[in-house]
């Protein structure tokens, strides 16, 4: 790194004026960060309904499989894959300047370190609060972004004479990304840049009928593969997690049986605006099929096992969000 003006910001007014600029917008940065990252999807107030939440977490530890399938299905919207990528790259871009600024006398390999724990440690409170999903590709890309933004700072030092010129192109540089970014998230999701918590009302319909059942004691989490007279096929792929080790199988398709004593229920999750409503019913394994039709994506099934036989199901649950 060019060191003709050395690497500790200057005490002039004007320099002053500009580090007192430039940690404002980290800090602004930092509340952005957060809410596009963890509630870009789940309001805060979700955290405290668990009924809602079980039902969104997901984890994928094979990198790039999650990029590869938003470039390749067709179910995917190529916009929505685009900005699923381009997003995860750019909201790291300023973290990378700030960390880089932050470890100035520090060697690079800090940088990078501080970066990949920071995504690491979103990806974790995703998983812990269900807040989405948790997926290696995210930190992956964030890395990207970020590495990004350590070659902005380490470039625009190079190309600066003085303390303050430098800290000038600085806040200049995360100005025009910030009104760019803003631009662009208000034109596709607006509702991310909005600064009050509005309220949401949760509403269960017909809930009771899962007493007894408590899911987070499930011993299958997958999606929903195939239905037929007396089995389910449940593909466990990198985005389901089992949530108990009562049955333990390293298969990517579990086969499970299905008989007159199974009890299965459907829940269907819908929001209008600021209400979320789930709505649950006993349905009866000749209407699984058709819930294999429902919606973009297969339904998530959360399966408790009999302890007689592992292989046949006590109870099924089948989720659809709308």
């Amino acid at each position: 790194m060019n060191k003709r003006w050395g690497d500790n910001p200057g005490k002039s007014g004007a320099n002053r004026l500009l580090l007192v600029l430039f940690y404002a917008m980290f800090i602004a940065y930092a509340f952005i960060a957060i809410k596009v990252i963890l509630f870009k999807t789940i309001p805060l107030s979700a955290l405290f309904h668990s009924g809602i939440m079980s039902a969104l977490r997901s984890i994928n530890i094979i990198p790039f499989n999650t990029i590869i399938e938003f470039m390749t299905s067709e179910n995917i919207d190529m916009g929505r894959a685009l900005a699923n990528i381009g997003g995860n790259i750019a909201i790291f871009v300023p973290l990378g300047i700030f960390v880089a600024y932050a470890a100035r006398n520090k060697p690079l390999r800090i940088s990078f370190l501080c970066l990949l724990l920071t995504s690491f440690a979103f990806e974790v409170i995703q998983y812990v609060f269900a807040l989405g999903s948790s997926d290696i590709d995210d930190i992956l890309l964030n890395c990207a972004g970020g590495a990004i933004g350590v070659g902005v700072y380490q470039w625009l030092h190079k190309s600066t004479s003085s303390q303050n010129q430098f800290l000038m192109s600085l806040v200049g540089f995360l100005l025009v990304a910030g009104l760019s970014g803003g631009v662009v998230i208000r034109m596709v999701e607006p509702e991310l840049l909005s600064l009050t918590a509005s309220k949401v009302e949760y509403i269960y319909e017909n809930n009771e009928i899962m007493a007894g059942w408590n899911e987070a004691e499930a011993d299958l989490f997958g999606d929903l593969a195939a239905a037929e007279a007396n089995q389910i096929t449940v593909y466990m792929n990198p985005k389901s997690v089992r949530t108990t080790e009562k049955k333990e199988t390293d298969e990517e398709y579990v086969h499970i049986q299905i008989n007159d004593a199974t009890q299965i229920f459907t829940r269907y999750i819908s929001s209008d605006k600021n209400t979320v409503i789930s709505k649950y019913e006993e349905v009866t394994s000749s209407d699984i099929s058709s819930l294999l039709e429902t919606g973009d994506r297969a339904p998530s099934v959360r399966v408790w096992l009999s302890n007689e036989d592992q292989q046949v199901a006590e109870a099924i649950l089948i989720s659809i969000i709308d």
